[in-house]
């Protein structure tokens, strides 16, 4: 009979009071999730094939996107599963260990801070958001809103041909000008806002716009909200969601998330 040689995988950290998960809870490769208990924290583990998990396994298969997505679902599940129920510090996918002492020698050196984290997200959950362009209607908006694009339209209507051209270029490094203006504008504005019924916020970087793209990200955010001001928070996002989209702006409003953008201990 072959044994299994297995490591351990974990998934995040949690309070070492928080309640076992279900047999039914599957992680990677729907193996059987499990809580490995220290003094103040607990970590959420699964025993995995070391066959599958070693560095040359792990190396040979990272360039295979539907094997790493698979995983990635499986990675989220289970801390989507602690995050609904309490406090849950998130770890990176593929954060593996030998062996159990070596996997509590890890947690111990910062077990202290892990605590201190814990208990600052306890009733507290993260919400992510996102401001997005639409061009065409953007523009058409400002056409008929702004009161120098309308000038310069009324120009362009009565001008010859000749001039009419300068003018339509004129026209539309105006309306570049003026739409690159609102956007800046709207997104300082949505993050501050909703940033006052926060904890804590955080704006990630964007990704290049692609030139002909007729949706355009300008914010992507996360906020770290009590529970008990979620209902508020909720509010300025519809309130901020309403004034963007007459305007050709739309507000995606996604979460709860585990609590990746703020488990640092510069947090604390």
């Amino acid at each position: 009979m072959n044994l299994r040689l297995e490591l351990i995988y974990l998934y995040g950290i949690v309070p070492e009071d928080t309640p076992d998960p279900p047999p039914d809870l599957e992680g990677i490769d729907e193996e059987r999730v499990e809580l490995v208990r220290l003094a103040e924290v607990a970590a959420i583990v699964s025993r995995v094939a070391e066959d599958d998990y070693s560095d040359e396994a792990l190396n040979a298969r990272l360039d295979d996107l539907a094997w790493v997505g698979e995983r990635g679902v499986a990675h989220e599940r289970v801390l989507d599963w602690f995050a609904s129920r309490g406090a849950v510090i998130p770890l990176s996918l593929f954060s593996l260990h030998r062996d159990e002492d070596r996997l509590r020698q890890r947690i111990g050196v910062e077990e202290a801070s892990f605590a201190r984290i814990l208990e600052r997200l306890q009733g507290r959950k993260e919400w992510g958001i996102k401001l997005w362009r639409h061009g065409e209607a953007a523009a058409r908006r400002l056409d008929e809103s702004s009161p120098s694009l309308r000038a310069i339209a009324a120009r362009i209507e009565e001008a010859p041909t000749g001039r009419r051209f300068l003018l339509e270029k004129k026209q539309a490094s105006m309306r570049t000008e003026e739409i690159r203006a609102i956007s800046k504008r709207l997104a300082h504005e949505v993050y501050a806002d909703l940033a006052k019924h926060a904890v804590a916020a955080e704006s990630m970087p964007l990704p290049p716009a692609a030139p002909a793209a007729e949706r355009t990200l300008l914010l992507h955010a996360a906020f770290l909200v009590d529970d008990g001001r979620f209902d508020a928070f909720q509010d300025a996002v519809n309130r901020q969601a309403a004034r963007a989209a007459p305007v050709g702006f739309e507000i995606e409003f996604t979460g709860p998330w585990p609590p990746y953008h703020f488990t640092t201990p510069d947090d604390d």
